[in-house]
């Protein structure tokens, strides 16, 4: 089943998310430093003074007043998880786009295979008759329902979404996958739940949960690290997967 083209273009994706990924990490790996020298000088400062600094507003001149003290804290926090949490939810967002662009380039090779219902992700929807005939362009209309469906299936679980795409387009469901559903678990902690454990995270986590509920789970610096090379991992095995079926040889998986 040899489709070099496809083959090409998962490779070009998954080399793109992966320096994507990379490049936070160096960022941070050079931004952390300086901003701790930063937090240590106001760490050390005796001053008790307020310090305007200018912040955003839909009125000119506006400042908000901070002391040394109160800016430490504000290094404590970012350092501490802040900085953390900020790049993994857009790096997470980020990876469901490759995870998009990877089905989106399939479909774009074997549209057909948008009407199979497959691990409890419905087909895509149906085109109503008016729809197609007043479309004065074939492929931007096939292009708009593989991208509605994409839409669907990404709207879904990881843990669903991620097998779908091995079954659909044939490759193993690596270990791997098992620490995405957490890495995505802990997104939505941090956007939804200030960090705290509960029943959804617990269900979408697995044996990979890091906290029982009602505790808070670490984003830090080790943990991002883990999130990167886990997220480098799901991709590169699916980049393996699809170069060994779809490669100029076509073997199975």
């Amino acid at each position: 089943m040899a489709n070099p083209a496809f083959a090409k273009s998962a490779y070009r994706l998954q080399n793109s998310i992966v320096r994507e990924l990379n490049n936070a990490h160096i960022f941070l790996e050079q931004i952390v430093p300086v901003l701790g020298d930063a937090k240590t000088v106001y760490g050390k400062s005796t001053s008790r003074k307020d310090k305007r600094y200018y912040v955003p507003s839909t009125k000119k001149g506006r400042f908000a007043e901070r002391t040394d003290a109160e800016l430490k804290g504000i290094y404590d926090q970012y350092l501490g998880s802040g900085l953390y949490e900020s790049f993994l939810v857009s790096l997470v967002a980020r990876f469901e786009w490759f995870i998009a662009d990877l089905l989106m380039d399939f479909f774009s090779h074997y549209p057909l295979r948008i009407t199979e219902k497959n691990n409890g992700v419905p087909s895509a929807e149906k085109i109503e008759v008016k729809t197609l005939l007043d479309c004065s362009d074939r492929d931007e209309l096939v292009r708009r329902v593989i991208s509605g469906h994409v839409s669907n299936v990404l709207r879904q679980k990881p843990i669903i979404y991620l097998t779908y795409v091995a079954e659909i387009i044939g490759t193993k469901k690596d270990p791997s996958f098992m620490d995405f559903y957490e890495i995505s678990a802990t997104r939505d902690l941090v956007v939804h739940n200030g960090r705290v454990a509960n029943e959804t995270y617990q269900a979408k986590s697995g044996k990979k949960a890091r906290a029982v509920n009602g505790k808070k789970v670490d984003v830090d610096a080790a943990y991002f690290t883990h999130c990167i090379a886990a997220m480098k991992q799901v991709s590169g095995a699916l980049k393996r997967d699809i170069e060994i079926k779809y490669g100029r040889k076509g073997k199975n998986v």
